[in-house]
């Protein structure tokens, strides 16, 4: 009886032996297909997000092309005025002072494209400036910056410019910068 007993045991135990190692090999093939599974979810997603970057810089692109193109050959007294204003409200959202903005003359460098000039003489600090400039750089034209004159300001009550209660220099500036535009062929 105790044999039968042993015999019974044994057979539980090599059929809980079997059951555990026939678990244990179907848990490590299915973890292995998780974890294939979520390394192409994990390359998809990275390639997805890399998708939507590229969309995002290519519809800014895309933005700037359409405000470029135009069948005009001249910029209209409108879009002069209009892109006088944006720099005035520019300047206006960075505190800096602006001392005059005008307009120059539009010209032709080639048959397609047409350039008009704007000088701006403007008084900041150096930190202003740089966020001045990196706005003018995120317009949806094409703009490019042709002179930039710093000078240093020295002496006066005018000058005199306290940040955070420290003392900051200020630079009187004179930026002359072009709007593009080209013009549609027929």
């Amino acid at each position: 009886m105790k044999e039968r007993y042993l015999i019974l045991l044994g057979v539980v135990v090599v059929v809980a032996l079997f059951f555990f190692y026939s678990a244990n090999s179907m848990l490590t093939s299915k973890t292995t297909d998780i974890s294939r599974v979520d390394r192409n979810i994990r390359r998809a997603q990275e390639r997805l997000n890399s998708a939507k970057v590229l969309d995002d810089q290519l519809s800014q692109v895309s933005k700037v092309i359409d405000n470029t193109l135009s069948s005009e050959k001249g910029f209209t007294s409108e879009e002069v005025n209009e892109k006088i204003k944006v720099l005035a409200e520019l300047a206006d959202t960075y505190q800096i002072a602006v001392f005059s903005l005008l307009p120059r003359t539009a010209f032709s460098s080639s048959s397609n494209q047409v350039e008009h000039n704007y000088v701006m003489d403007i008084m900041s600090t150096y930190v202003q400036l740089g966020k001045f400039l990196a706005q003018i750089e995120k317009m949806d034209n094409i703009v490019k910056i042709n002179t930039l004159d710093v000078k240093a300001v020295r002496g006066g009550r005018e000058t005199d410019y306290e940040e955070q209660g420290n003392q900051v220099t200020q630079y009187r500036v004179v930026l002359e910068l072009s709007v593009f535009k080209i013009v549609k062929e027929a």
